[in-house]
C-alpha cells in the first residue's frame, strides 16, 4: 500500500489509520481511514453520509488495541470521486495513543486532488540503535516520543486518454515536531541514546510526489499496477532543523491466476541523505515491508524490499493468503546493491469478508521475520 512518510509513523494514529485503509484508498498514496462494515463511496450524487466506527489493530511496533473513526463521505461539486473529511483517535498496548483529522477532495472531473492529515500522538517505542548490527543485536532503549504532524499533497492529471491518463503529479509538503526523551535508559550503553538535538527537533520538507494507479479495484484489486513516489527536501523556512532529503517510491502489481486466485508484488525502496535524523532514516518492516519485522528495529540510510503474496478465496466469506519476502537496509543508496544487510521474512494469513459490497477484508496476519515471528491484525490488504 502508499504510505505517509515514515516521519508520521512517530504518531500513533497514523499507524491506526493506516491499518484502517478499507474502503477509500486515494491515490495520492494516503489511505484514508474508514470503518468497516459500509457500502462502497456513494454516488457522486448521495446525500452526506456520515459513519462512526471502532477499529482494532495490532502490530509488533505498537502493539494491540482499539481506535475509532468519524468519517463523513459528501460531495459539494457532484464529482467524481467523494470528498471524504473525519477524524479519529485510539490506544494500545503499549500506552501509546494518538488523534488525528484528515481531508480528500477532487475537483468536479477528478484532475486535481489534495490529501491533507494532522495528528497528535504520544507513544512508547523501542530504539535498537542504527545500522543492521544494531538490530541483529537486539538491545534496545525505550523512548517515550510526543510529535504533531502535518500532511498535505496536491496532484493534478494531466492527460485525458491514454496511459498517462492513470498518472497524477504534484507536490507534497511534510512538518514534525517531535520531543522525545529516553524513558528507560540502559546503563553503560550511551551508544544507544539518539542525540539531544535530535530527540527534540523538528522538520519541514517539500518536493514533487507523483502516483500512477492502474487497478481494477483500490480495496481489493485482482488486477493493475499501482506506484508511489516521493522526493521530499528539508528547508529551514518550513521550521525544519535538518536540510537532508529522502526518496521513497513502492510499486504493487497484481495478476489473477484463476477466478479465485491473485498474486500479488510489492517492490520499495527509499533513500535518505547522510544528515537526517534518526526518526526520518529508512525504517525496515514499515507499510509492511516486510511484515515480520518490528519497525524501526533495523534503520539505516537505505532500505530496499520485494514480497510477493498468495490470494485465495477459500470458501464463504473466508480466504487465506501466503506471503514471502526479501530486503535489507544499507548505509546509504550507493551501497545498496552490494553491502545490504539482507533480511527475509514469510508467513500466512486469513481474510473474513467484512463487507461484500466495497469488497473488504479483515486481515490476520502471523510472519516470521529473523529475530521472531510477529502478529498483525487490521483491515484491508498489507498492500
Amino acid at each position: 500500500m502508499g504510505a505517509a512518510p515514515a516521519d508520521a509513523q512517530n504518531l500513533p494514529v497514523k499507524e491506526m489509520t493506516d491499518q484502517a485503509q478499507t474502503l477509500a484508498s486515494d491515490d495520492l498514496g494516503v489511505e484514508v481511514p474508514l470503518p468497516p462494515a459500509q457500502a462502497a463511496e456513494p454516488a457522486p450524487d448521495a446525500k452526506a453520509d456520515l459513519v462512526v466506527a471502532p477499529i482494532p489493530i495490532s502490530n509488533p511496533a505498537f502493539g494491540t488495541g482499539i481506535a475509532g473513526a468519524a468519517v463523513l463521505y459528501y460531495n459539494p461539486n457532484k464529482a467524481d470521486q467523494p470528498w471524504v473529511t473525519g477524524l479519529g483517535g485510539g490506544y494500545t498496548s503499549t500506552d501509546s495513543w494518538g488523534a488525528g483529522v484528515f481531508h480528500r477532495m477532487s475537483d468536479t472531473h477528478d484532475r486535481v486532488r489534495f490529501v491533507g492529515f494532522a495528528g497528535y500522538g504520544q507513544a512508547n517505542l523501542n530504539f535498537y540503535g542504527i545500522g543492521p548490527n544494531a538490530g541483529s543485536a537486539g538491545v534496545s532503549i525505550k523512548l517515550h516520543d510526543e510529535a504533531f504532524a502535518g500532511l498535505a499533497d496536491a496532484q493534478v492529471r494531466i492527460f485525458d486518454k491514454g496511459f498517462l491518463s492513470h498518472l497524477y503529479v504534484g507536490a507534497r509538503l511534510l512538518y514534525m515536531d517531535l520531543d522525545s526523551t529516553i524513558k528507560v535508559p540502559l546503563p553503560g550503553r550511551p551508544d544507544l541514546e539518539p542525540p539531544a538535538l535530535e530527540r527534540n527537533s523538528a522538520i519541514g520538507m517539500i518536493g514533487p510526489s507523483f502516483t500512477f494507479d492502474k487497478r481494477d479495484n483500490a480495496t481489493n484489486p485482482r488486477k493493475g499496477v499501482y506506484v508511489t513516489g516521493s522526493l521530499l527536501y528539508g528547508a529551514s523556512w518550513l521550521g525544519s532543523d535538518f536540510g537532508h532529503h529522502k526518496f521513497e517510491l513502492g510499486a504493487n502489481a497484481y495478476f489473477p491466476l484463476g477466478r479465485t486466485t491473485v498474486l500479488g508484488i510489492r517492490k520499495q525502496a527509499c533513500s535518505v541523505s547522510d544528515d537526517a535524523p534518526y526518526y526520518d532514516l529508512c525504517l525496515f518492516g514499515q507499510h509492511g515491508d516486510l511484515r515480520g519485522y518490528e519497525t524501526g528495529r533495523y534503520r539505516d540510510g537505505a532500505s530496499w524490499a520485494i514480497q510477493a503474496e498468495l490470494r485465495q478465496h477459500l470458501f464463504g466469506k473466508l480466504g487465506g493468503v501466503a506471503f514471502f519476502g526479501v530486503g535489507g537496509i544499507a548505509e546509504d543508496a550507493g551501497a545498496i546493491w552490494k553491502h545490504s544487510t539482507v533480511l527475509t521474512s514469510g508467513g500466512v494469513g486469513i481474510r473474513y469478508l467484512a463487507s461484500k459490497d466495497a469488497n473488504v477484508n479483515l486481515r490476520a496476519d502471523i510472519a516470521w521475520g529473523k529475530d521472531g515471528a510477529a502478529f498483525y491484525f487490521g483491515i484491508g490488504e498489507a498492500f
